[in-house]
């Protein structure tokens, strides 16, 4: 049901790349736990619980790891794509500095990651999660109602991306979250809701993806100024203003 046989075996074997060094295995392990959380929070009506918020925190909790890695590895290679060939030297040893710095400490975190996949704890929870998905623990109405709590749910996670939010850097972050939500969501349930499931998702991930460009670019401007770096900075506020451009279309486009 909601695709968690499938989305959590997918979690287990890029889990296994992490500690074998696959390429690109973080990102992928962190994209199946986002999917997995979204799919037991928005149609968390489906489920028991105290055992469906037990599994949920869990899974954070794997996340917030996978995220701590993956997020170093992805400034590292901002910083070092925003550099141009007329750069004068005195900047380009700067941000190469700054990316080294990251590249150092996404090390650590990596290391410090496959180590803790290899303890008991984690184990178990993969374990644990193996069973849940297998047989999740349904709610009468989950049993009964599915496809009223799948449209019930997909109805209320497009709502939090609509909602009314000001234009802060934390506002859009929280509307990404959404998004993102509400894509997995609906991708979870596109065998069942068929075009309308995937038009969805589509419009969540064009959102998501927006929001999440300029995300990147505006921490990635704050840490180059900080760094005394304006030069460079500049050109990533060009590219966070540029990425919220087709913002309003994308939001009428779910809105409609």
């Amino acid at each position: 049901m909601f695709s968690l046989v499938a989305v959590s075996a997918e979690l287990a074997e890029q889990l296994v790349a992490v500690e074998s060094g696959g390429e690109d295995a973080v990102h992928q392990a962190r994209t199946r736990v986002r999917r997995l959380r979204s799919i037991l929070g928005v149609y968390k009506r489906a489920f028991d619980v105290e055992q469906n918020d037990r599994m949920r925190a869990r899974l954070k909790a794997l996340g917030d790891r996978l995220g701590e890695v993956r997020d170093l590895e992805v400034r590292a290679a901002a910083l070092e794509d925003l550099l141009e060939v007329d750069d004068a030297p005195e900047t380009i040893e700067a941000v190469e500095a700054l990316a080294a710095e990251h590249r150092s400490a996404h090390a650590s975190a990596l290391a410090s990651l496959v180590r803790h996949l290899d303890t008991r704890g984690h184990r178990r929870l993969l374990a644990d999660l193996q069973f849940y998905a297998a047989e999740p623990p349904l709610r009468g109405r989950g049993r009964k109602h599915p496809r009223r709590i799948i449209r019930r749910g997909l109805r209320s996670a497009t709502k939090r991306v609509l909602a009314d939010g000001d234009d802060s850097l934390e506002a859009l972050h929280a509307t990404r979250k959404a998004a993102r939500r509400l894509r997995y969501a609906a991708e979870a349930v596109a065998d069942d809701l068929g075009r309308k499931a995937v038009r969805l998702a589509a419009e969540a991930e064009a959102i998501h993806d927006a929001l999440g460009d300029h995300r990147d670019a505006t921490l990635l401007a704050r840490l180059l100024r900080e760094n005394g770096l304006p030069g460079p900075a500049v050109r990533a506020e060009h590219a966070a203003a540029a990425a919220l451009e087709p913002l309003d279309a994308l939001l009428d486009a779910l809105r409609d």
